[in-house]
């Protein structure tokens, strides 16, 4: 008889079991976490367009460019953008999450700065079928910021720092669209001064790989670091940011340095350097490109220094 009741007991146990997983798998108790909900619901790859609203209207516009994984800046001509730049900026977008809902009024959002007109970063983001436009506001904490997106009324507090998207169009450009590879240097021409490449069976050393002629007449007393520091400075050189029209009315007629560099497939590639009036910086203009540049801080006097016959020769002792 008692071995009867266990297996009845048994029996009622598991039952209970059976019972107890089902009512909580339905009642998702059982369930694993949820998916975490993304605040841009669109692919990476899907996004074509970019504009960056901030305070003061200051707006910047991204394109990407058809059949291409490039960007540029329509506004500026097309002018090559920093791709891989954009490229972080949606990773951090589409790989951002929800946070906590913080409010579901719309008076709040001035307040928060997640409004039409009041917020910190604009971002309308266009993709193959549908544009997203995104309002990043005030920050709850540390490394956080308040967002919405446009035709919403609820608030989240997610893990971005919005201050962090840079508002000038300077901070987007390709600014490495100018550098040439140093190997593919054959000459490099100021005034009368030329620093040509030496022979292949001549180059005895890795560092003496340039003569120095003036007029014509190789210099025996070149001052072999300063230039192949010379040589760097023009291979490697990057832009700042573009002229502005206020730059072209404010730039000296007079050129205050020619650079004029030949590549090994014999392309000739001219520099111009202008002075900017009642500025120490100058104007840059280049075969290359049909725009003007500023280059980084103190560049165009380092080049106009280094430019210099008596900087590249040895002082005789």
């Amino acid at each position: 008889m008692i071995v009867k009741y266990n297996k009845i007991l048994w029996a009622l146990f598991f039952a209970q079991i059976v019972i107890a997983v089902v009512t909580y798998s339905y009642s998702g108790l059982l369930r694993g976490p949820d998916e975490p909900q993304m605040l841009l619901a669109l692919k990476k790859m899907d996004i074509h367009t970019l504009q960056i609203e901030g305070p003061g209207e200051k707006t910047v516009s991204l394109t990407k460019a058809q059949n291409s994984e490039d960007w540029n800046l329509p506004d500026y001509g097309g002018f090559p953008a920093n791709s891989q730049a954009v490229m972080q900026l949606l990773d951090r977008l589409t790989n951002t999450e929800l946070g906590m809902q913080v409010s579901k009024q719309s008076e709040s959002f001035g307040r928060m700065r997640v409004a039409d007109d009041n917020f910190e970063r604009k971002i309308v983001i266009g993709g193959s079928d549908e544009a997203k436009t995104i309002f990043f506001g005030s920050a709850p904490s540390l490394r956080q910021a308040h967002a919405r997106l446009n035709g919403e009324n609820s608030v989240y507090a997610v893990k971005f720092a919005p201050g962090d998207i840079d508002l000038e169009a300077s901070d987007w450009i390709k600014k490495d669209i100018l550098v040439i590879d140093e190997n593919d240097i054959k000459s490099i021409k100021v005034g009368n001064l030329r620093i040509q490449r030496k022979a292949a069976e001549e180059q005895q050393d890795a560092n003496l790989k340039w003569d120095v002629v003036i007029n014509d007449k190789v210099i025996n007393k070149a001052d072999i670091d300063e230039v192949n520091n010379f040589v760097k400075q023009v291979a490697d050189m990057q832009i700042d940011s573009i002229g502005t029209t206020e730059d072209m009315t404010n730039v000296s007629r007079k050129i205050a340095l020619s650079i004029s560099v030949v590549l090994k497939n014999d392309e000739n590639i001219r520099y111009t350097f202008s002075k900017l009036k009642d500025e120490e910086d100058y104007l840059m203009s280049t075969s290359l490109r049909s725009e003007s540049f500023r280059l980084p801080p103190l560049s165009s006097q380092k080049l106009l220094e280094l430019s210099k016959a008596d900087k590249l020769i040895k002082e005789s002792k």
